[in-house]
């Protein structure tokens, strides 16, 4: 359903996209625009929008509504007859907007003419159910404020309607995300565009996968702050046997359960190539607008069988200019009730107040206006031990933080504005693990500096306690100007901007004792990991500088054309402050273009580069230990065992580490056939070059050997070691270093559709349909399995390695929403088909004899073997299989579930939900190998109850901005 690109997609649609843009870009001849009017440039001038915007219900006029031009920064305020009047508004297709405290928010998509004037009326309504054009999925139109790329605009209408516990349930709803019940249960984390493969050669070392790429970078910004991930240092590292215990989102993006629903005003999700205001990314911005301004009071409880959730919302205006916002949020989960005693919990709450000196009008002279917010979170995340079960496994994550910050806004006569932005993050988190170990008697070492070492023998059951302790920090200022530059051939918006971050983890790190450690693999060399103190980690600082301008003009025969062209320069710096000179920095040049030839028809392109930012985690890992033994004097008399062991400490800090780089390319193409019918085609293609894996680096460790004397059993004591060593051997280590040496490639297609009601069935279609391709390349030396016994075994001279390693992955989903709306009755019906049309994977890699590239000597040398001399006789000992990859091609087999939602307006304001999650209670069937397990979580049914705690006026402020 969903074809392939071709051989060489990522060329060939940056060419495309790069001949579109080149094509669409150029100007006009004056004359052209001189034959259009009196001023030669009614594109230059725009076109003034006028309206009345009245009650659905009354059909009364409302004033102090906020209306506004999606995407533009062109707002204002109906006047006390509730007319209002937007000038310079671009030519072309647009969507104007309308919100007013007490009411649901409303849009109404225009195609605004050449030049002159058009009236629109606007209506709005307590309850969004109540209005005919009500939009409960993404909007496949939808402009991100002040972007031209792709992006999904999700309104508080669609977020009310969706039953969604965090922001990544909101999420569902953009082409390409797999829908999931409503939750707490595990870390949940968004990356766009990919599919989640993974490479056996990564996870050798404990490397990232595609999903955690991904995740790490998609960028979430809420209330214009970054939120970031980069000083999470909830992590093992590389050896850590029970990372995968920890309720932690260390390695990936953020943990979105932290981000309610309930407190959401507006979602953007830029999957296509943002604008140079957004930096530390590499796979879209979500951006995020909390409720803030005068908000009418609203209670929702949310119950099912697993998850119970209460939320409050209220916000009013007081000394005319002020408004204070207060929201909480309250939310369980037990995955597993009746089976498990699992459970996670969060708690939310915000307080925001904003100040608008006159009203926040770009028309007032010298408007000012103040947005201050305090955010609180905590996230529990409990696993207790069930002995009946697993004896001893036990593991709990406390993830807090708060966030204060706040964003000035000036503007001044003529439309130019200042924002100044400044947050600062503060984070606790609290990982427990617990676990019952077996290893055999081995000798072992609690040394925490190198040297050599008398050691003792250990050995049996025993519990092991691990404890992560990270408070990560962020402290994040940007300035940036708007302005709108006096342009003869159209209207043009011009930012400039800087933004500096330092990002720090001011935890005790990760403690155990030593002597019961949460690994028990020792092979003689590789040592056992040993507490560590994040405190001790350099923070990371950063900075940056862009300029982003968007200009609207017409072409002949009066097409209208959007271009926007912005260059951002990132710095990592070296030292611990802004100051001190650049450890890596890279220019990104974006460019997106939009055409609409004809009103129906609109076309648009871009080509940029992003670049994401390496986390503290990569930039400063911790120390790796070698304990060697030299001597194992092993009896059956503890008394007379003997233990001598080397400590080697490595540093596997790579000083080389810089940013991960991507390329982006789309091209798209909008048709707007007849009145509420829209089809949307994206072709996409990103790759992401020097993300962050492991590098294996070969050295080796001189071992001494001790002769001994007194070495009669019996004797009840252990015999003496001869000083000096009677000879030494060299033994070889791999050091797992952080290194830019991974490729995420993606390209694929996205198809949106939406179709006009059926008018004898009040119902509506639409759809939703994704097809991707992602390829993880792994190009470093992969060792194998077999390397460990050949550390230890010095009778094998030799060991074969071999070179790259890549996962690719297809997946294709579909989804199809039949929306039944009655507006006379406030009632509004889904019922969403998830349909997974195909998705596999498999790992590329030679595997036979002759796969390996040479051989690394005990010394840690590399010896390439070339190809065509990898069958001589001298070579027969590394002609050996790779083993531990899955060479067969593994997936879900296509399937389709259902899930269904019901919800009416009453009280005015008020809505009654009903869900069922996979109302089918299809299991789906998940095919590797002929191993079938179920691939959906299994019916899950619930209800939502929304009540308006006051009544809504006409005197309100107008509530958040664009």
């Amino acid at each position: 359903m969903f074809p392939e690109l071709p051989p060489a997609p990522r060329r060939r649609l940056t060419t495309v996209a790069l001949l579109f843009l080149t094509a669409s870009a150029g100007t006009a001849p004056p004359r052209c625009l001189a034959a259009q009017g009196p001023t030669g440039a009614p594109g230059a001038a725009g076109v003034a929008v006028s309206g009345t915007v009245r009650d659905a219900a009354t059909h009364v006029s409302i004033r102090d509504a906020l209306v506004w031009i999606e995407g533009l920064d062109r707002a204002t305020l109906s006047d006390s007859t509730g007319r209002y009047r937007l000038t310079g508004v671009p030519s072309g297709p647009q969507v104007l907007s309308v919100r007013r405290i007490g009411f649901a928010a409303a849009r109404q998509p225009v195609d605004v003419p050449v030049s002159g004037t058009i009236t629109i009326d606007l209506e709005l309504a307590a309850n969004a159910l109540a209005l005919p054009n009500v939009i409960v999925t993404a909007d496949a139109t939808g402009r991100a404020r002040g972007e031209l790329g792709t992006a999904s605009v999700i309104e508080r209408d669609a977020i009310a309607n969706q039953t969604a516990t965090s922001l990544l349930n909101i999420l569902e709803l953009i082409p390409g995300v797999a829908p999931r019940p409503p939750g707490l249960d595990g870390v949940q984390q968004i990356g766009l565009r990919t599919v989640p493969t993974s490479t056996a050669a990564s996870q050798t070392a404990g490397g990232p996968t595609a999903a955690d790429i991904a995740s790490a970078g998609t960028l979430i910004v809420t209330d214009g702050v970054p939120l970031s991930n980069n000083a999470n240092l909830q992590s093992t590292g590389p050896r850590g046997e029970l990372q995968f215990l920890s309720a932690s989102s260390a390695g990936g993006g953020v943990d979105l359960r932290a981000i309610p629903a309930s407190t959401i005003e507006r979602v953007e999700v830029i999957r296509g190539i943002p604008s140079a205001r957004y930096g530390d990314v590499t796979q879209g911005v979500i951006l995020v607008d909390t409720r803030a301004g005068a908000v009418a009071p609203e209670l929702t409880l949310h119950y099912d069988g697993n998850t119970t959730e209460g939320s409050l919302v209220a916000g009013r205006e007081f000394r005319a200019r002020q408004a204070l916002t207060f929201s909480v949020d309250l939310a369980r989960t037990e995955p597993s009730p009746g089976v498990t005693s699992d459970q996670a919990s969060r708690l939310s709450t915000q307080l925001a107040h904003r100040f608008a000196g006159v009203r926040g009008l770009a028309t007032a002279p010298d408007s000012l206006t103040l947005d201050t917010r305090l955010s609180l979170h905590a996230v529990t995340d409990d696993h207790p031990e069930r002995p009946d079960v697993i004896p001893g496994q036990a593991s709990w994550s406390r993830n807090a933080g708060g966030r204060l910050d706040t964003r000035a806004r000036l503007t001044r006569p003529g439309g130019a504005r200042y924002d100044l932005t400044g947050s600062f993050d503060l984070g606790r988190q609290r990982a427990f693990v617990q676990s019952s170990r077996i290893r055999g008697a081995l000798p072992f070492t609690d040394r925490l500096t190198e040297g050599r070492q008398v050691g003792k023998f250990i050995g049996g059951p025993y519990v092991s306690r691990y404890d992560l302790d990270g408070d990560p920090r962020l402290a994040y200022v940007r300035f940036e100007s708007s302005l709108d530059p006096a342009w003869p051939l159209g209207t043009q918006r011009l930012r400039l901007g800087g933004e500096l971050r330092r990002e720090w983890n001011a935890g005790a790190g990760y403690r155990f004792d030593v002597e019961f450690p949460p690994q028990t693999t020792f092979n003689g060399v590789n040592g056992f990991d040993r507490p560590r103190a994040f405190s001790a980690t350099p923070p990371l600082p950063t900075s940056a500088l862009y300029a982003d301008d968007r200009l609207s003009r017409l072409l002949p025969h009066g097409v209208p054309l959007n271009v926007q062209a912005g260059l951002r320069l990132d710095v990592l710096h070296r030292g611990r402050w802004w100051f001190s000179k650049a450890r890596d920095a890279v220019p990104q040049g974006r460019l997106n273009a939009e055409v609409a030839p004809v009103s129906w028809l609109r076309l648009r392109a871009g080509v940029g580069q992003v670049a994401k930012i390496p986390s503290l985690a990569q930039l400063y890992p911790a120390p790796q230990y070698y304990d060697v033994v030299n001597v194992n004097w092993f009896t059956n008399d503890p008394a007379e065992r003997l233990a001598v062991l080397s400590t080697f400490i490595r540093n596997a800090t790579n000083p080389d580490l810089g940013f991960s780089r991507a390329r982006q390319a789309e091209a798209g193409v909008e048709i707007t056939p007849f009145r509420d019918a829209t089809i949307a085609v994206v072709a996409f293609s990103d790759r992401t070059r020097g993300a962050v894996g492991f590098r294996s680096q070969p050295q080796y460790l001189l071992r001494e050997h001790f002769d001994f004397v007194d070495s009669t059993r019996g004797t009840g004591r252990p015999p003496t070691i001869i000083e000096p060593a009677s000879f030494s051997d060299t033994v070889p280590i791999l050091i797992d270093r952080p290194a830019n040496n991974l490729t995420l490639t993606s390209s694929g297609y996205e198809v949106t559709a939406s179709f006009p009601q059926i008018p004898a069935l009040h119902t509506r279609v639409e759809v939703a349909g994704s097809w991707m391709r992602t390829d993880l390349i792994g190009r470093d030396i992969d060792f194998g399995s077999g390397f460990s016994s050949f550390q230890v075994d010095g009778r094998i001279a030799r060991r074969p390695y071999w070179a790259g390693l890549e996962r690719t992955g297809q997946r294709a989903l579909i989804t199809y929403r039949l929306i039944h709306h009655q507006p006379a009755w406030g009632l509004v019906v889904t019922a969403t088909i998830e349909q997974i049309a195909k998705e596999n994977t498999r790992d590329v890699a030679g595997t036979d004899s002759l796969a390996f590239a040479g051989y690394v000597t005990r010394a840690g040398q590399l010896v390439p073997v070339p190809a065509a001399q990898r069958g001589d006789a001298q070579y027969g000992d590394l002609r050996v299989p790779r083993t531990g990859l899955f060479t067969q091609l593994s997936g879900v087999a296509p399937d389709w579930y259902l899930s269904v939602q019901v919800a009416k307006s009453f009280l005015g304001g008020g809505r009654l939900s009903f869900y069922a999650f996979n109302a089918l209670d299809r299991a789906g069937r998940f095919d590797v190998t002929g191993f079938s397990s179920r691939e959906w979580p299994p019916l899950r049914f619930g209800g939502e109850l929304s009540l308006p705690l006051g009544r809504r006026s006409q005197g309100g402020s107008r509530g958040a901005g664009p």
